[in-house]
């Protein structure tokens, strides 16, 4: 789904939305000579209803780099052959839009086990010539799961496809992405979240992007949630680094 995985945190069942939004900021190289720096500021409001839920995502970009790396449905990655500039240059303004549905296939509280459906269409409202996006379509479908072990500790899985439209001049291949690690609740308004994250490259040949992200989700009440998040590269196609800091109301 090409999306940043984020901690579930719970909330009462009667609040039917919920709007999050985060100032995300990776810098890395992505297996390229220049280094490329973007902040990605989403902002997301999700409707439930029952089994089923339905999100809308406007996000704001800033990315500053050699021509390579474009922002690809919220997170950077390589998607040039080779570099279109000599210098870094920076641009920002609407990033893509990304509309996302799900559906609970198996939901059993208090959660010892969930097992989610999604879909995802992103929308090519980023400016393609500024770098912010690819221009073209792109639509997806992932499997979400959660398990929890023992008290207090929750295995995550998630595995998504999607197909990735092609910019002129370009043939990058579609992605598998997922993730797995565990949400552990240290007390009853905390949750910490490990993930290892991965996925093949958009252009072939290149490197796959690897990385390991933690997060720490604190609970401020009924209504609001608040997180922060850092990341870590593993491969040459991931960022170097990444932070995070947002929150959710649910209402």
């Amino acid at each position: 789904m090409l999306c940043v995985a984020t901690t579930r945190p719970s909330f009462a069942d009667d609040f039917n939305w919920k709007f999050s939004t985060s100032i995300d900021y990776e810098s890395g190289k992505y297996g390229t000579d220049t280094r490329s720096d973007s902040v990605y500021i989403p902002f997301t409001l999700k409707r439930y209803l029952g089994d089923w839920n339905a999100s809308l995502t406007v996000p704001y970009l800033r990315q500053s780099s050699g021509g390579e790396v474009t922002n690809v449905g919220g997170r950077s990655a390589r998607t040039g052959r080779g570099p279109r500039s000599a210098a870094t240059t920076t641009h920002s303004g609407l990033g893509d839009l990304v509309v996302r549905g799900g559906y609970d296939l198996i939901k059993e509280n208090p959660q010892p086990f969930d097992l989610s459906l999604a879909a995802k269409i992103k929308l090519p409202t980023a400016d393609e010539d500024k770098g912010l996006g690819t221009g073209k379509f792109d639509e997806g479908l992932g499997l979400e799961f959660g398990k929890r072990v023992v008290e207090s500790w929750t295995v995550l899985a998630d595995l998504y496809y999607t197909f990735i439209g092609d910019p002129s001049g370009t043939d990058l291949n579609n992605q598998v992405a997922g993730d797995i690690g565990f949400a552990y609740l240290p007390g009853e308004d905390l949750t910490t979240t490990v993930l290892f994250e991965g996925s093949n490259a958009l252009v072939p040949g290149q490197p796959a992007p690897l990385d390991l992200r933690g997060i720490l989700d604190y609970k401020l009440g009924e209504h609001v949630h608040v997180y922060g998040g850092v990341l870590a590269g593993l491969s040459n196609g991931s960022p170097d680094y990444g932070l995070s800091f947002g929150g959710s109301y649910r209402f």
